[in-house]
């Protein structure tokens, strides 16, 4: 089953090492995402949301269990340096499960070191 959503992402997360408890995703951002369209003329930064829906990506490229990871929270976030045009972003992704509930942990970094941390909460739909 194909599910279709919006994303502000031009590019497709990739999946470069699978683990049972997680995975390792890299994203290269180009000088043409259509999100650096006015966000900080003359000195683009990929805004936050983007790192976020990187996570998210990889969380759906590799979900933890049988079913489709559906997005219930972003629980916690933290922002720790800026990405820019040409970047390679990589994203450490770990799923746990606490009170029945998915979490995905995610550090994600570039070239120059630690970029975002990031908490998402997912319940899992069942596929027929």
């Amino acid at each position: 089953m194909t599910v279709a959503f919006a994303t502000p992402l031009n590019r497709t997360v990739q999946i470069l090492e699978r683990r049972p408890t997680g995975a390792t995703a890299r994203l290269t951002v180009g000088a043409d995402e259509q999100v650096f369209r006015g966000h900080y003329p003359d000195f683009p930064i990929f805004p936050g949301v983007c790192l976020i829906e990187t996570v998210h990506h990889a969380a759906l490229a590799h979900p933890p269990a049988e079913g489709r990871p559906l997005l219930a929270a972003v629980e916690s976030v933290r922002f720790l340096s800026p990405v820019f045009p040409g970047d390679e972003v990589t994203v450490e992704l770990e799923w746990k499960l606490k009170s029945g509930a998915w979490k995905a942990y995610a550090a994600l970094s570039t070239a120059r070191g630690k970029t975002a941390q990031v908490r998402l909460g997912y319940v899992l739909e069942e596929t027929a």
